[in-house]
C-alpha cells in the first residue's frame, strides 16, 4: 500500500514538473515572438503577449506545488536554527507547527476558492484579445493546484509528525551543545 501511494505521488510529482517546463517553455517561446514581432518585423500581434500571460499563470499555479512539494517555500530558517540549536525535539515540533500553520491558512482559503471556481464554470468569461481562451479556466485551475498544495502538505506533515514522535520516543537530552 505504501509503495503504491509513493509510485502515485511520484507520478503526480512528475506530471508537475513536466507540466511547469512546458508552460514555461511557451511562456519564453510567446514573449521571444512577441519581441520578435514588434522590434524585428514591425508588426505587433497583440494577442501573442496575452496568451503568454495566461500560460505563465498556469505555471505559476503548478510552480507553487512543485515548491511545496519539495520544501523550498520561504521561511525564516535563521530563527528556528538559532532557537533549537542541539534540540531536536525543539526543531521537530517547530516543523510540526510550521507545517499545521500552512495546512490551516491553506485550509481557510480553498472554500473561498472553491466559490470562485464554482462561479467560473457556471459563468465563463472569456479573454479580450484571445477569444478562445476561457479565463475561468485560471480559476478552476487556481482550486486545483491548491489541492496539490493541500496534498503536498499533508504528505510533509504525516512525515514531520513520524519524525516528532521517533525524536520523542528517544530520550535524547534537551541541553544546548
Amino acid at each position: 500500500m505504501k509503495k503504491n501511494f509513493q509510485s502515485i505521488l511520484r507520478a503526480i510529482e512528475s506530471v508537475e514538473m513536466f507540466f511547469c517546463i512546458i508552460t514555461m517553455s511557451l511562456t519564453t517561446l510567446l514573449i521571444c515572438a512577441t519581441v520578435a514581432n514588434r522590434y524585428i518585423f514591425h508588426y505587433e500581434i497583440m494577442w501573442l503577449n496575452d496568451l503568454a500571460l495566461y500560460i505563465f499563470v498556469f505555471f505559476m499555479f503548478t510552480a507553487v506545488a512543485v515548491t511545496v512539494y519539495k520544501e523550498g517555500h520561504i521561511s525564516i530558517d535563521i530563527f528556528y536554527k538559532r532557537a533549537f540549536r542541539g534540540m531536536p525535539r525543539g526543531e521537530a515540533f517547530y516543523k510540526v507547527f510550521l507545517v499545521a500553520l500552512s495546512l490551516f491558512v491553506l485550509c481557510v482559503f480553498l472554500p473561498v476558492n472553491y466559490q470562485f471556481m464554482k462561479r467560473a464554470i457556471q459563468y465563463p468569461e472569456y479573454g479580450t484579445l484571445v477569444r478562445w481562451f476561457n479565463t475561468s479556466w485560471l480559476q478552476i485551475y487556481l482550486f486545483i493546484a491548491l489541492l496539490l498544495v493541500l496534498m503536498h502538505l499533508l504528505v510533509i506533515f504525516w512525515r514531520d509528525i513520524v519524525d516528532f514522535v521517533k525524536i520523542q520516543r528517544t530520550n535524547a537530552p534537551q541541553g544546548r551543545k
